[in-house]
C-alpha cells in the first residue's frame, strides 16, 4: 500500500517540478526576446590609445559608433564629466568622430534621453610603450 502511495507522490512531484522547469524556461525565453529587441551596439575605435611614455598625453582620432534596434532620441556623454558630446533625434544609429587627448582611460555612455537611462557604455584605454623611470641621471665629463 505504501509503495503505491509513494509512486503517486513521486509522480505528483515530478509533474509539479516539470511544470516549474517549463515555467522557468518560458520566462528565460521571454527575457531573451526582450533583450534582443533592445539590443545595442556601442563601440569605440580604436579602443586603445598608445603613448610613448607613461603619464604622457595620448592623441588619437576616435570614432564612437552605435546602433539600436529601435528608433529614439539618444546622446553620448563623457562619463566622468557628465558632458554631452552629441545628441541625435529619431535615430537608430550614428557615428561621432573626435580628437581624443588624455593620459588616462575615459569612459563614454550612450543614453536614451526620453527615459534618461544609460543604454550602453564603452571606453578608450590609454597605455604606453615605455614605463616612466625615476632615475637620477648624472652627467660626467670624464
Amino acid at each position: 500500500m505504501y509503495s503505491k502511495l509513494g509512486k503517486g507522490i513521486a509522480w505528483f512531484f515530478a509533474v509539479i517540478c516539470g511544470l516549474t522547469t517549463m515555467t522557468v524556461i518560458a520566462s528565460q525565453e521571454a527575457l531573451q526576446d526582450r533583450t534582443n529587441k533592445t539590443k545595442v551596439n556601442f563601440q569605440a575605435k580604436p579602443a586603445n590609445c598608445v603613448a610613448l611614455r607613461q603619464g604622457r598625453t595620448c592623441f588619437a582620432t576616435v570614432s564612437l559608433s552605435w546602433h539600436t534596434a529601435n528608433r529614439g532620441h539618444f546622446c553620448i556623454y563623457e562619463k566622468a564629466s557628465n558632458k554631452v558630446m552629441q545628441c541625435w533625434n529619431n535615430s537608430q544609429g550614428n557615428t561621432l568622430q573626435f580628437e581624443f587627448e588624455s593620459n588616462e582611460k575615459i569612459a563614454y555612455q550612450l543614453r536614451a534621453t526620453e527615459q534618461n537611462i544609460i543604454i550602453a557604455e564603452t571606453s578608450v584605454d590609454v597605455s604606453w610603450v615605455h614605463k616612466a623611470t625615476v632615475r637620477k641621471r648624472r652627467w660626467r665629463l670624464f
